[in-house]
């Protein structure tokens, strides 16, 4: 993919694939510094008061995703997400409401450049126990000391915030060869480069 970066390159290719450090870099730091994106990406995120609290499926239908391969989409929102307070863990899971949730996935992973991923699967309560319908979302964040800091802020009477661009797209359909937990190695688009087992950078050790 070309680089994103790059304020000479005539709008993006498509199917758009970027990598963890394309999304901090094109995305979410530029927000942070200004609130505003390259008018090229615009359309492909939103602002949403919080990604979490609404079922994926209802963002999606609400929201037009960015075209991925193959036919599969991503959504891409800019939310604000309460920072976890001094010597406090982050929660594992965020509620939605209503006996869904959100439950996190592996641990938090080191983005190149000071930022950080974090994979969450989407599970609700039923009658017949708990079921997970494919959606995944990616959290991506920067850290404090690399600039997240600046974008603090009250949410909501819960103390600081801070933004966060999350990923929302559905895992692929099982492979009957696949007996494994481990990500699919597809190389589709719904699958979140390094978060999600798409293509890879080297993280900040």
């Amino acid at each position: 993919m070309a680089p994103l970066a790059d304020p000479a390159i005539e709008g993006f290719r498509i199917p758009f694939l970027p990598s963890d450090s394309d999304l901090l870099d094109c995305l979410l730091r530029p927000k942070i510094a200004s609130g505003r994106v390259d008018p090229r990406f615009a359309p492909l995120v939103h602002d949403v008061a919080d990604a979490f609290a609404l079922p994926p499926a209802q963002l999606a239908a609400t929201h037009a995703p960015a075209p991925g391969a193959a036919g599969a989409e991503a959504w891409y929102f800019f939310s604000a997400r309460p920072r976890a307070r001094a010597g406090s863990k982050r929660a594992a899971a965020r509620a939605v409401g209503g006996g869904k949730r959100w439950c996190s996935v592996g641990a938090k992973k080191a983005v190149e450049g000071g930022g950080y991923c974090q994979r969450f699967r989407y599970k609700e309560r039923t009658a017949a126990g708990v079921v997970a319908p494919r959606w995944m979302l990616v959290e991506y964040g920067v850290a404090q000391e690399h600039g997240g800091e600046g974008v603090a802020q009250e949410h909501g009477g819960e103390g600081v915030a801070e933004l966060v661009l999350c990923k929302i797209f559905r895992s692929p359909e099982p492979s009957p060869r696949s007996e494994s937990g481990s990500p699919s190695s597809s190389s589709s688009a719904s699958a979140s480069p390094s978060c999600s087992g798409g293509r890879k950078r080297k993280a900040a050790e």
